[in-house]
């Protein structure tokens, strides 16, 4: 019998075989993660965070002191009864009337400012020098050009003035009172020698130019009487200026001031705050009356009341603005008197403004044309551009077109034809 040999069964092998095998696939199978369920949650949505209201709660929290509970009370209402003074005596309702409240000083926390006094009106066979209207308030007024000024080519202009009050108060003269006029149709007025400018008492009155005070007080005397025997002016402030005119001083005149702040021989420089407005004099409204006089070459004594000229051609004009002066002569050349004249805008048709020619009265104080200009009417601030000005002469309508510059004088000559003499006529 045939024996086998020592090695190992193969069927051995092949266990062992698959044993190692099944081993080393255990070990690298991972398990599956078990299944969660997930469940919505709702979206938290952010509310808008008040940065004042986190301060207020932080100081103002818990510990904060609590407001105070007011107990409401539940009882009707007794009204307390007042004790009687054994000592009171009770008046009878007769006697109320008799008390005299004089007796009694009350409390003032302040003195009150006692009024300006009131100048008696004197009886005069002069007529007043104006007459107070009330107009509507303009919309807007422009400012006034800067001083000096002169830009005519010719150097005929001398607008070397600022106007005597601030523009947020009125400094345009009073339209139906110019200079050298006797004021409204059938009044009698004095021929003007100034100009208007009416405002409320105590607006501010200022120097029109540098200079030195030479009067101020009540009333201008010459010759050692009151001005034309007079007080018109009231209180009067006038100013000699530091520049002068073909060699002849410049004065300016302030009148019927309520305050005068200024002293004679003061010097002043243009803006300086002289006065304030008022109605002392021979008023019927508060204004400040404005003047400008020319005086003698190499004197300085303040010229009379026969050497004023129209303001309104020494006064800058507004900005935007100019100046028509001019002339109304009849057929033979001679000037027209206290003539009307109207300035029409070309652009828009309207009235810009209307005067009256210079009223002269032979009496030896009458009012003068300007040395460069020799005109008998001057309008001011009139807007710039083309306007139609427009002269009655004897029930004669005259025209003529001008154009205004700014800061100018446009001078206009206006006059009637003259009627044609036949030849051989004597």
């Amino acid at each position: 019998m045939r024996q086998g040999g020592n090695g190992i069964p193969a069927i051995t092998l092949v266990i062992i075989g698959v044993i190692i095998f099944g081993v080393i696939i255990w070990q690298n199978i991972r398990p599956e993660a078990p299944a969660r369920v997930i469940v919505p949650t709702q979206i938290q949505v952010a509310t808008e965070v008040n940065a004042w209201q986190v301060i207020l709660e932080q100081g103002f929290g818990s510990d904060s002191t609590p407001l105070p509970t007011i107990g409401i009370p539940t009882a009707p209402f007794v009204p307390p009864t007042l004790s009687m003074d054994d000592q009171a005596t009770l008046l009878p309702a007769q006697n109320l009337n008799s008390f005299n409240a004089a007796e009694v000083t009350p409390f003032i926390a302040a003195t009150p400012t006692p009024p300006l006094p009131t100048a008696p009106v004197v009886e005069t066979v002069i007529p007043l020098t104006q007459i107070y209207v009330t107009q509507p308030p303009q919309s807007w007024q422009p400012p006034p050009l800067i001083p000096p000024l002169s830009r005519d080519p010719l150097g005929r202009d001398h607008y070397w003035m600022q106007r005597p009050v601030d523009s947020n108060a009125n400094n345009r003269g009073l339209f139906y009172y110019p200079y050298g006029s006797d004021g409204p149709e059938g009044e009698n007025y004095r021929i003007h020698a100034g100009i208007d400018m009416p405002n409320q008492i105590g607006e501010t009155v200022r120097a029109a130019g540098a200079g030195t005070v030479v009067w101020a007080a009540d009333g201008l005397r010459t010759s050692g009487g009151a001005f034309q025997d007079t007080y018109s002016y009231g209180n009067v402030v006038v100013i000699q200026h530091d520049f002068g005119y073909e060699g002849r001083p410049v004065f300016t005149l302030y009148a019927h001031l309520a305050l005068v702040n200024v002293q004679p021989g003061q010097r002043v420089e243009a803006g300086d705050a002289i006065g304030l407005v008022g109605n002392t004099g021979r008023v019927t409204g508060p204004h400040v009356h404005f003047e400008v006089r020319l005086g003698e070459a190499g004197s300085s004594d303040v010229p009379n009341y026969a050497n004023t000229y129209n303001p309104a051609l020494w006064m800058v004009p507004y900005v935007g603005t100019g100046t028509i002066a001019g002339r109304v002569t009849n057929a033979s050349g001679g000037l027209v008197q206290d003539a009307d004249v109207t300035v029409r805008s070309r652009a828009t048709g309207q009235v810009v403004n209307t005067t009256t020619t210079y009223i002269y009265q032979n009496s030896g104080v009458d009012v003068n044309p300007d040395p460069q200009w020799q005109e008998n009417f001057v309008i001011g601030d009139v807007p710039v551009g083309r306007h139609e000005v427009v002269a009655d002469i004897g029930g004669q309508r005259v025209t003529a077109i001008v154009n205004v510059v700014e800061g100018t004088t446009t001078f206009i000559e206006l006059s009637v034809a003259s009627t044609p003499v036949p030849a051989g006529s004597s």
